[in-house]
């Protein structure tokens, strides 16, 4: 293989290793919007509990 070669394989490489990046960050995107963050349970309002650990006994 002559040099013009090399360059396109590695020209390909690098774009297959682009490709995989942006589909792993996309994918990592999706997955931080679709699980929404975690809520308070309703029955402990997060005053209480925070209040709770700082009480002296």
């Amino acid at each position: 293989m002559d040099r013009r070669h090399w360059l396109l394989l590695l020209a390909a490489l690098a774009c297959l290793a682009g490709l995989v990046l942006w589909i792993g960050e996309i994918d990592l995107g999706l997955d931080d919007s679709l699980n929404p963050p975690p809520t308070a349970s309703p029955g402990v309002s997060p005053a209480a509990s925070a209040g709770a650990a700082t009480t002296k006994p």
